[in-house]
């Protein structure tokens, strides 16, 4: 008796789930989605989303001024941020200089690799499907070696 395949299921709901349990927060993959939409283009010029600590957002700021100016608006991002999410996840954001830049770029191609962060010490894959689950452990291995590398 054959039975029938699954239904396909889209990648990035997959991804989605994966990124917010190595953000450790469920839906907070959604705030880099949701950033320039929340903040406007102008804003996400300037500033990026970093990473989530806790309920604290993380963001780079490309100056000084931009930086004081995001200082003042930061009540007004958080609201709109939020309300950009499935759920507030956001209770504050703490803004670091990204100096000599006039806006956030992405990193050039050539670029030297910056210095591994450490890999999660601990990430429930249990809920994925099993060739998911053996490819983010290869994954988590490969960064566990990469991060003692460097």
């Amino acid at each position: 008796m054959r039975h029938p395949s699954p239904a396909p299921v889209d990648i990035g709901s997959i991804l989605s789930g994966c990124l917010d349990r190595v953000a450790g927060e469920p839906g907070a993959a959604a705030i880099w989605r949701a950033w320039e939409a929340a903040v406007g283009p102008q804003i996400a010029r300037r500033a990026d989303p970093l990473r989530l600590r806790g309920r604290t957002l993380i963001v780079a700021v490309s100056s000084a001024p931009w930086m004081q100016e995001l200082q003042l608006l930061k009540p007004q991002i958080r609201a709109e941020l939020n309300a950009h999410l499935p759920a507030a996840l956001v209770e504050d954001l703490f803004l670091v200089l990204v100096e000599g830049r006039d806006t956030i770029a992405p990193p050039r191609r050539d670029a030297p690799a910056a210095r591994c962060p450490p890999p999660p010490a601990h990430v429930d894959l249990g809920g994925l499907p099993d060739p998911l689950r053996a490819s983010f452990r290869a994954l988590f291995e490969a960064w566990r070696r990469r991060a003692r590398l460097l």
